[in-house]
């Protein structure tokens, strides 16, 4: 590519090159304007304070910008769809054009990039590669492969984050693999593979899902950080080298995958995906850990930097900076400490317009902020898209955009020390890492500069840089640097305190003044200290030295309120502290104690250990296809089948075969044990964990204990007065009571059909405060009336309902009679307790009242969980029913020209939304698979907030022309059973037995895997097209969906 330098003077006349490139827009904008509106379209993207302001540096139609960072140097390098750029700075506050470095085979996209002296590290969806000499290098640029082995699933589920710790390491973020698998009634899956890394290529064994990994500069010594996460892409470590990293949702489960997770990562953590997502959603569940941020909605996070900088101003300090790209927002997050853990809240700096979505971020160039941004309408698999370079600057900036460049890898020591001292958290930690990369003497004089530091941050660098040189020293100086470290713990910042619990951890471990310290530390009176005593003790080697640690733990944060030191307690001693102890934990005379024994068997018993080689006797299945396991790299193609065991499972496909092992029995009969306990929080916990084991001797058990907390619970809920219902009425008893049996009652409900001698139809009532028969239909002595609607459950689950009714009652759910009072009685609010099984979706309820004379009244109300049931009432309709259309529908379907002629951005006003969401929920079905912020049925993709989240034109394209864009994660799959059946649909959930498909028509269907034939995963959606027949419903179903929006 053709270099060409610009710089402000010179605008214009980059313009005019501009032009002769024939570009719709400007591929190069000179940095340097001191306001935005010098170089930014504010129709495209706006900066909500106005201290700021944008810089637009860049831009491209085809290259698809995703990752950048900066170095101390003031290079940008950028990282796009295959190809790796560099801008070089120049003096008059511009940069030269992009500069193309490399070029990865298609899809490899570069998701994040990192440095170390001038090795240039570059991550795409499928491996680590290093750069050598690629920070200064331009040519002949050469990868090695340092880290690889994943099976390439889906280029959004894959490595995505890089960031350096202040341990030296390099941390990685890795998505799930395989999020279809495993039975969604008890979420559940793990994959397993081998990891190669390092220059001899070592083998690590893998088991788990999305997670945080770490490894050396050269890729070797690799290890699992934490687990449980469902698809985290940036990383980010604070001044205190507290690491941080964002979780994106579950798009096919709502109810229980949204919002999404701004997480705080310590060592042996795990965040339960797939087995749960945040405690603040599942108050029944100890094991779970509590979110940064609990209310982030709907969250597709990708890039994310942290800021600690004195540029900007002060507000942003101590935050962290989030790409959303679903809400097309660049967020900030102000941390504050909570206990062991960390809170925020969110707050928007810059707003997307249209197609306009942040993806990237990083620090750089003295405290300003560089962007990338992409131009997408919508969702897709490996998409080409236009994408925009900008920086974030004060908006009294300096046209020249002044800064002090740094070249590291040249700078003195005298230097290197100086800018550790920076107040400044970036430029300090670079070099910071630049020391711990020439180590050796470099080193030598940290803990001498330690003694007159009198900054905590400062002061945790010096620490780390300190022990990294006295962990090469003979016993007697390990020892002597350890009792200089302990004294640090009592530091009055927390913050250091617990900076130098984990110093002593990462090179110390073993050291047995170390263990005295963890031991000290473990019973300190702040939090912070107490978490990293834990990551202390689980470093630790294994000896006879640790029954101190096990009852330390077991009597503190074990038992402690705070999720992080819960959850890391009880996973240590499930790890360490032996059956045992567990045990007499479990038959302690506390709950507490109960619970924590509880929560150390549930792990020990279903946790698999995240790097050792599975045993061959349990088996793996396969990816769907045969793709994910040929890997396309830098420097060839590799079948990952050829290298080791590779595939997925669930806990409950191996039970049987773990279930042989005496003490995994043991444990077992622990956990039956406490579906017994006297506390709520025991049994629940139990039943969760041998839930996952699908065993039968519990599941009868298991289902009790979580029907009979349910209804404990739903008498808390929330209570909910359904506002209209279908009556239909009044037909004769015939002075039999509920012994005549009438019509409505013995067949499905159809709105548009008379019973009787067809005088009786159906007909809408509003509650007020409750429904009057008598007054809605006339006389009723003697004489029954129905009333119908719906409740809409996103899983299946029990409701209260809770009818009151003047005189006798009966309640029918899905057809199956949950209620009978047959009684004289005046009617009153909340007068019956009834609870019924609601199955995923829509449940049709049906409701007879009886009179016996005078008043005919019936009031309805409901309790369902988090008030996660809504009710609706149906609409009939006299054109084509969804079954006709269905029929009728073809995926080449034409799209009528009467369709192609409308201005749908502005024809959406015409709409009526009212019949939209009749539209949506019953003339169309649409709500049987997609959420809307009304109906949070699983399944297909989620249209919840679809007018925040989606264009216009997508949205018509998306109804019109379903198969023309379709995410690769709700591909359609064509099942033949050996029968000759065929079933078309979204997989929504796999076993090693049952496979669950949501068919074309919103049925469900579970299909045996050892009766199919066939099974094909095609390039179309499962939804048909030509299910929208006239401009009208098209106009009224997107005026619905773009009403559905975030407030």
């Amino acid at each position: 590519m053709p270099m060409h330098g610009f710089a402000p003077s010179v605008a214009s006349a980059h313009r005019r090159r501009s032009l002769a490139f024939r570009l719709p827009f400007f591929l190069l904008i000179a940095v340097g304007a001191p306001h935005a509106s010098n170089a930014v379209d504010p129709d495209r993207y706006r900066l909500h304070d106005p201290e700021l302001a944008v810089v637009s540096i860049d831009r491209s139609p085809n290259e698809s910008f995703l990752s950048v960072k900066a170095d101390p140097a003031g290079r940008i390098f950028v990282g796009g769809r295959e190809a790796l750029f560099v801008y070089e700075p120049l003096p008059d506050g511009g940069y030269a054009a992009r500069r193309e470095l490399f070029r990865f085979p298609r899809d490899s996209w570069i998701y994040d990039i990192e440095f170390r002296g001038n090795d240039l590290y570059v991550l795409t969806l499928s491996a680590l590669y290093v750069f050598r000499d690629g920070v200064v290098r331009r040519d002949a640029m050469r990868p090695e492969r340092i880290l690889w082995g994943l099976p390439d699933w889906h280029v959004h589920q894959a490595f995505h984050g890089l960031a350096w710790g202040l341990d030296g390491d390099l941390y990685l973020s890795l998505g799930d693999l395989l999020v279809w698998y495993g039975d969604f009634s008890r979420p559940d899956h793990f994959g397993h593979w081998t990891f190669f890394g390092g220059p001899r290529a070592e083998r690590t064994a893998y088991t788990g899902v999305g997670g945080i990994l770490r490894c050396r500069p050269d890729g070797s010594r690799l290890e699992v950080v934490a687990g449980g996460t469902r698809n985290s892409c940036g990383i980010a470590f604070d001044t205190f080298g507290n690491l941080f990293t964002n979780d994106n949702d579950h798009e096919g489960l709502p109810t229980e995958f949204v919002p999404g997770r701004l997480l705080h990562v310590v060592p042996q953590a795990d965040f339960a995906w797939p087995r749960g997502w945040m405690a603040e959603r599942a108050p029944g569940r100890s094991d779970l850990l509590e979110t940064m941020v609990a209310d982030l909605g709907r969250y597709v996070p990708v890039g994310q930097t942290y800021y600690d900088e004195s540029y900007l101003p002060d507000r942003h300090r101590g935050n962290l900076f989030v790409a959303r790209w679903g809400r097309r927002t660049l967020a900030r997050y102000p941390i504050r400490a909570r206990g062991a853990s960390f809170a925020a809240e969110e707050i928007t700096v810059l707003e997307g317009f249209d197609t306009t979505r942040p993806v990237g971020v990083a620090v750089g160039r003295g405290g300003r902020l560089f962007a990338t941004l992409a131009d997408m309408a919508h969702n897709e698999g490996s998409p080409v898209y236009p994408s925009e370079l900008v920086m974030i600057t004060r908006s009294d900036d300096a046209p020249t955009h002044p800064f002090k460049p740094r070249d590291l890898v040249a700078q003195s020591e005298d230097a290197l020390y100086a800018d550790v001292a920076d107040g400044a958290s970036w430029i300090a930690r670079r070099a910071h890492l630049e020391l711990l990369r020439r180590g050796g003497s470099a080193l030598e004089r940290a803990e001498q500069e330690l003694g007159s530091s009198r900054d905590p941050a400062h002061a945790g660098r010096l620490l780390w840089l300190a022990a990294a040189f006295s962990a090469k020293a003979d016993a007697a100086g390990r020892e002597a640097f350890l009792d200089r470290l302990a004294p640090r713990i009592d530091s009055e910042s927390p913050e250091l305190g617990a900076l130098a619990v984990r110093v002593a951890a990462n090179f110390f471990a073993d050291e047995p003044r170390s263990r005295a310290l963890f031991l000290r530390a473990v019973r300190h009176p702040q939090a912070r200290v107490r978490l990293a005593a834990i990551e202390g003790a689980f470093r630790a080697t294994p000896s006879e030295g640790d029954p101190p640690f096990a009852e330390a733990i077991a009597s503190g944060p074990a038992l402690d309120a705070d999720t992080y030191l819960r959850q890391l307690g009880t996973r240590w001693l499930a790890q360490r502290a032996g059956p045992d102890a567990v045990a007499r934990l479990c038959g302690a005379p506390d709950a507490g104690s109960r619970l924590a024994g509880t929560l150390a068997a549930g792990f020990r018993l279903t946790a698999p250990e995240p790097t050792s080689a599975l045993d061959a006797s349990l088996p793996l299945q396969p990816w769907q296809s045969d793709d994910p396991y040929r890997v396309e790299y830098a420097d060839g193609t590799v079948d990952l089948r050829e290298l080791g065991r590779i595939g997925v499972f669930t806990t409950a496909e191996h039970w049987p075969i773990r279930a042989l092992m005496p003490e995994n029995e043991r444990l077992f009969q622990m956990l039956v044990e406490r579906l017994g306990d006297t506390d709520e929080r025991v049994r629940l916990q139990s039943a969760h964990f041998l839930g996952l084991l699908k065993d039968p001797r519990s599941e009868s058990t298991v289902a009790a204990v979580r029907r009979r907390s349910e209804r404990e619970q739903l008498g808390q809920a929330p209570l909910t007065a359904v506002g209209h219902v279908w009556i239909l009425g009044p037909f004769d008893d015939r002075s039999a009571g509920f012994a005549t049996i009438h019509e409505p009652e013995q067949q499905p409900i159809d709105l548009n059909r008379a019973y009787g001698d067809g005088s009786f139809r159906w007909r809408k009532l509003a509650a007020r405060t409750l429904f009057d028969f008598r007054a809605a239909l006339g006389g009723t002595d003697g004489r029954s009336a129905y009333a119908y609607f719906r409740l809409e459950s996103p899983r299946a689950q029990q409701v209260l309902l809770l009818p009151g009714s003047d005189d006798g009652i009966r309640v029918w759910v899905n057809g199956r009679e949950v209620w009978r009072l047959d009684e004289a009685r005046g009617g009153l609010p909340l007068q019956d307790i009834v609870f019924a099984d609601l199955e995923p979706g829509t449940n049709e309820v049906l409701l007879r009242v009886r009179n016996h004379s005078g008043q005919h009244q019936l009031y309805l109300h409901y309790r369902s969980l988090s008030g996660s049931v809504s009710w609706s009432v149906p609409e009939p309709f006299d054109r084509a029913g969804l079954q006709e259309r269905l029929r009728s529908a073809d995926e080449n379907a034409r799209v009528p020209d009467e369709l192609l002629a409308v201005d749908w951005t502005g024809d959406v006003d015409l709409g009526d939304a009212e019949r939209g969401r009749r539209l949506f929920h019953e003339g169309l079905g649409c709500a049987k698979c997609h959420a809307t912020r009304d109906s949070a049925v699983a399944g297909g993709p989620s249209l919840a907030d679809a007018g925040s989240r989606f264009t216009i034109p997508y949205l018509v394209e998306s109804i019109l022309l379903p198969s023309h864009q379709v995410n690769p994660l709700f591909r359609s799959t064509q099942i033949t059973t050996r029968e000759g059946r065929v079933y078309v649909g979204l997989v929504v959930g796999e076993t090693v037995d049952v496979v669950e498909l949501l068919a074309t028509d919103a049925e469900r269907h579970r299909i045996e895997k050892k009766s199919i034939e066939t099974r094909r995963l095609h390039d179309l959606s499962p939804m048909p097209a030509g299910l929208v027949r006239t401009v009208g419903e098209l106009r009224d179903l997107l005026a619905y969906l773009a009403a559905d929006r975030t407030k």
